[in-house]
């Protein structure tokens, strides 16, 4: 199944205390059920002004249930409180809940927790568009059974683009402690945009990131651990820490329809774990706590050209990235097992350079006529200093893409469409080489839409061929190169029989074939193949706001292998034959519901007694 829906809020920012995260609301829910799978996704959000007064509310819940040999639910629940006051125009007060359950009945090393966060917070405007909100409370914090609670306490500050000079600034910063004893989370966030418009056609965009979060969380010790420290769980802290700087330059040339934006930055990111008790009595290689520093270069240019018949860009990025790997030492370790976890550690380190070249140009012969081009290359050189590691490689990708557009009336346009990829992977050390490899994929297909008074109808067919070829083949039997070819059929169709009621039609075919492939002779040898359909057809009713449909829903796969005299015989087999239902309701683009449900009746090559309910439920509501 696949779905898509789009809501009128955007995700939260990194300020929990702005109520511009309240200002559009938002409810959703959906259920479905696919197989052993069922999924249950609801969210509310809401805020309302009335006077002095605001309140908001803003709450998620996701439920999954998975029913295998042995069923699994997981739990997650997010809920947002809000209250403020205005004593003054420069002075607000409010109170705010946080609240977060998480709950997996899996054996996991955190399976269940839940934080409830209670502040208050003074909001005060000493300017227009600054505003500094501190704040104060009690957090409780459960994980693994174990119930902490402590204060919590810090501040905000938002700048709202404000001008001094020729310079608009905009800021965030927020500062959170929470001392849950024996566990500290702490929350450090900087963020900083200044934008220059010198001139009309030349602008200047400036961004710098300071970010530092630290996590504490329980994990059970083990028995050497849990005796010497007289401890059941330990504790482990991950803190993690960001910096970056960023500088986008946009230039409109003298050449008209002709601009320039040119986008460079550096960034670097450090993760220090580290573990409160550690007994040095049985020291292992994974006994060190891992520190990882990682920095980026990265550099963009985008040259846009828009004039007449043609509108179309040239993309070049740079970037290079650089990850190190190491260990924190511990007092009383043996030196040898550091010095050989330190040397596990170096295996990791990485350094990857990408370079890359886009185009793409739209060109409008005609009123009815349109052609589209695109093509992509890249190389990506990947080094590993250590000599203990030989993922050293290489790889080159080209992509290409034409499209033809002709609307030939009004009644009827129609496409073809021509890709390919050339993808080549080679690895430097000889270790690895076997697995040096080429793919080409190449892909035709042409398609059109007919829309009349009373029928609408698409249609696609597509071929395509991926060839995989492997240089060194002959030295690894595990390794053959391979051919896959598709056929790919697909029709959506909708006839109106009378007024409100059509017949609607939606349905595909998939033949493929895999077989071993010799690129030198060109020559293919069948192994496998596929055949797959699926059909649904339906007679829908509309009256108003709500339509029904009633209908069948078909869907088959079979599986082929060939014998040594080249014969295909019958491997595996999947039919699922069902009754379809499904009930809309759409009212004004604000309330959505969906129903769709269908029990199947499954047949295999093994069993021909199988039967399945699915369903479906969705519900928007756009307030």
């Amino acid at each position: 199944m696949v779905y898509s829906s789009v809501f009128s809020q955007l995700p939260g920012d990194s300020l929990s205390l702005n109520l511009s995260s309240y200002s559009k609301p938002l409810l959703s829910s959906y259920f479905e059920k696919q197989l052993r799978t069922y999924n249950f996704n609801q969210a509310f959000k809401y805020g309302y002004q009335f006077n002095k007064f605001f309140l908001g509310i803003s709450q998620q819940f996701i439920s999954t249930i998975i029913k295998s040999t042995q069923q699994n639910i997981k739990d997650e629940s997010y809920l947002s409180l809000i209250g403020q006051y205005d004593l003054s125009q420069p002075v607000k007060v409010g109170v705010n809940i946080l609240y977060n359950n998480y709950a997996d009945d899996r054996q996991l090393a955190i399976n269940q927790s839940s934080v409830l966060n209670s502040t208050l917070f003074v909001k005060i405007n000493p300017i227009d568009r600054l505003s500094i909100t501190p704040f104060g409370g009690l957090s409780q914090n459960e994980q693994v059974g174990i119930m902490d609670s402590g204060p919590i306490y810090g501040a905000e500050a938002y700048l709202n683009n404000i001008y001094l000079n020729d310079f608009k600034i905009y800021s965030e910063l927020k500062f959170q402690n929470e001392d849950i004893s024996p566990r500290k989370n702490t929350l450090q966030l900087f963020k900083l945009d200044v934008q220059n418009d010198f001139e009309s056609n030349f602008r200047n965009l400036l961004s710098g990131l300071y970010y530092q979060q630290r996590i504490d969380f329980y994990f059970s010790a083990d028995s050497t651990t849990s005796n010497e420290f007289d401890i059941e769980n330990n504790i482990q802290s991950r803190i993690e820490t960001r910096y970056s700087l960023n500088d986008r330059l946009t230039l409109k040339t003298n050449v008209r329809g002709l601009s320039v934006n040119i986008d460079g930055g550096i960034a670097w990111r450090e993760i220090d774990r580290d573990t409160r008790f550690v007994s040095t009595s049985e020291i292992t290689l994974s006994s060190f706590d891992p520190v990882i520093n990682e920095s980026r270069l990265d550099l963009n240019t985008v040259v846009n050209y828009t004039r007449n018949i043609f509108n179309g860009f040239f993309r070049f990025n740079f970037s290079e990235r650089e990850e190190k790997h190491t260990v924190k030492p511990i007092p009383g370790a043996s030196e040898i097992v550091y010095l050989l976890s330190r040397e596990n550690a170096k295996r990791k380190n990485n350094i990857g350079e990408q370079v890359s070249l886009s185009l793409f140009g739209n060109f409008r012969l005609s009123e009815k006529d349109r052609i589209t081009f695109s093509l992509f290359h890249r190389k990506l050189v990947y080094n590993t200093p250590s000599e203990l590691n030989n993922d050293d490689r290489d790889e080159l990708l080209t992509m290409f893409n034409i499209i033809y557009f002709n609307q030939i009336n009004p009644f009827f346009n129609m496409f073809v469409n021509l890709e390919g990829n050339l993808n080549k992977i080679v690895y430097v050390f000889k270790e690895r080489s076997a697995n040096n490899n080429t793919r080409r994929v190449l892909k035709l297909s042409s398609g059109g839409d007919i829309r009349l008074s009373y029928l609408t109808s698409r249609n696609v067919a597509e071929v395509s061929a991926n060839y995989t070829v492997f240089e060194f083949e002959d030295l690894n039997p595990n390794l053959k190169s391979f051919s896959f070819r598709q056929l790919v059929l697909r029709d959506s169709t909708q006839l109106k029989l009378f007024r409100t009621i059509s017949f609607n039609f939606l349905g595909y075919i998939k033949l493929s074939e895999q077989g071993d492939f010799s690129w030198q002779g060109f020559a293919n040898k069948p192994v496998r193949d596929l055949e797959e359909y699926y059909a649904e057809p339906t007679l829908q009713y509309i009256y108003k706001h709500i339509s029904f449909s009633v209908g069948i829903r078909y869907f088959s796969l079979a599986t082929y292998n060939y014998d040594d005299n080249n014969k295909r015989i019958i491997q595996t087999f999947y039919r699922s034959t069902a009754p379809l239902a499904i009930i809309r309701y759409s009212l004004n683009n604000y309330i959505y519901i969906s129903i769709r449900g269908w029990y199947e009746f499954i047949k295999t090559e093994t069993s021909a007694n199988q039967q399945l309910a699915n369903l479906f439920f969705r519900v928007n509501w756009n307030i």
